[in-house]
């Protein structure tokens, strides 16, 4: 069996000389050996295999032809939460395509039909009902109830708010979207909604490693986002901004649209005093930078060149290949807001920005995987502890859901959760 996929990247496999950085936090930006482990697989189950390094090493002899696409491969390639923190570890001293490996190596396996029985079902739900529950039940636009938002595309307006699918049947996701959507108007924006029409924006099943199927949900969207008029997308969910903004590109499907997150939109209010945060709150918070809203939010830049090698190992691209740092993510404007809500004690954590630590609920939910997946929120509530904060704010809904769902066996080490917007709404103190 060949896997030509797999085959265009062993360059890249190979520059790995197992120097660990993929599971720990790079040596220059390291401020606390408590909180140094950053891989969710690697920190789980400590064995060499699960990271960057050992998937990659799997990819090559997979390649090559010297193990066999089965079930105990796909055990460990799909425990990966696909949070892209090994491709900022790695392009720290080199340049690397981890995450693109990791990804193509899961693409691979799904072909050979070793995807969980979960993931399959997640995507198959997707394309029947537009959601990866596959509720039919609850209408997409039932979330804004009420709120007598222009329908796109029978109405018109600039700014297109998308939900995402969490606002379905997550209530607390849902009193975000509404919350945003309330902020937006008070601020004076002229804004609009898909309503039934609004889709799952493709991100499960890219997590999943359903590529083929990801496209087409990523066509469909584009086409529907095109056909709206709008001049800007605005997401609720920081993993839907990731997905739109930079995985869509990456899989040749382009809006040209400008995609912005809550955060962003919220900022320019902010600074444009269309939106004054009046009301003090008092209270003691941390920030956590979800993976899609962060590092795997940088756009996407396209390449076209030659790879070529000298001494026999050496690697380099002509013209140079653009190396993704993971730094023009959305970092600042959820900061900006949480500087401009008086009484809030703002501390950081340790792992943040680019090398934020994942909340565990990405990759593709799967049983088999759901301690892992847990004790990485857990991790990650303990380091907002450990900095003295009350409240852990975060700007993606499934990131949100993930710390309350590990909260409940956490007892006294327990945080409370919030979403951003969710913070912003109580400072405006709007109805």
């Amino acid at each position: 069996m060949s896997y030509p996929e797999l085959k265009a990247l062993e360059g890249d496999i190979s520059t790995c000389f197992r120097c660990s950085l993929c599971k720990m936090v790079p040596l220059p930006v390291f401020k606390s050996r408590e909180f140094a482990d950053i891989c969710p697989i690697n920190s789980h189950y400590m064995f060499h295999s699960y990271s960057a390094s050992g998937l990659g090493y799997m990819a090559l002899a997979l390649s090559e032809g010297r193990i066999p696409a089965d079930k105990a491969l796909a055990d460990i390639v799909f425990s990966c939460r696909t949070c892209g923190y090994c491709d900022m570890a790695c392009n720290f001293i080199m340049e690397s395509k981890r995450n693109e490996i990791n990804m193509t190596l899961r693409e691979t396996l799904v072909r050979e039909g070793l995807a969980p029985d979960e993931y399959k079902k997640t995507v198959q739900n997707i394309k029947n009902t537009g959601n990866p529950a596959g509720l039919t039940n609850i209408k997409a636009g039932d979330w804004a109830y009420g709120l007598d938002l222009k329908k796109l595309p029978e109405q018109k307006a600039s700014v297109l708010l998308y939900a995402g699918c969490l606002a379905r049947y997550d209530k607390k996701a849902m009193l975000s979207a509404r919350q945003m959507a309330k902020l937006l108007i008070y601020s004076g924006v002229d804004v609009g909604i898909l309503g039934d029409d609004e889709k799952c924006c493709g991100l499960p099943a890219h997590w999943a490693g359903f590529k083929d199927d990801f496209k087409g949900m990523a066509s469909v969207n584009a086409d529907l986002f095109k056909k709206a008029g709008i001049e800007t997308i605005v997401t609720v969910c920081g993993a839907c901004l990731g997905t739109i903004k930079a995985k869509y590109p990456k899989y040749g499907v382009k809006t040209g649209i400008e995609v912005l997150h809550a955060t962003e939109l919220l900022e320019r209010l902010i600074k444009s005093k269309k939106l004054k945060l009046r009301k003090p709150l008092n209270l003691k918070v941390t920030y956590h930078d979800p993976c899609y809203l962060g590092r795997q939010s940088e756009p996407f830049a396209e390449w076209k060149g030659e790879e070529k090698t000298v001494f026999g190992q050496m690697k380099y691209t002509v013209p140079p290949r653009e190396i993704n740092y993971g730094t023009k993510g959305v970092f600042d404007p959820p900061r900006t807001i949480l500087k401009s809500i008086k009484g809030l004690t703002f501390n950081e954590m340790y792992r943040i920005r680019e090398y934020s630590h994942c909340c565990g609920a990405g990759g593709g939910y799967a049983q088999a995987y759901e301690d892992m997946s847990l004790k990485a929120a857990k991790e990650r509530i303990k380091e907002a502890r450990h900095v003295g904060a009350d409240f852990m704010i975060t700007s993606c809904s499934h990131c949100k859901a993930q710390f309350e769902k590990a909260n409940a066996s956490m007892k006294s080490e327990a945080v409370n959760v919030l979403d951003i917007i969710d913070l912003a709404f109580q400072a405006a103190d709007i109805n």
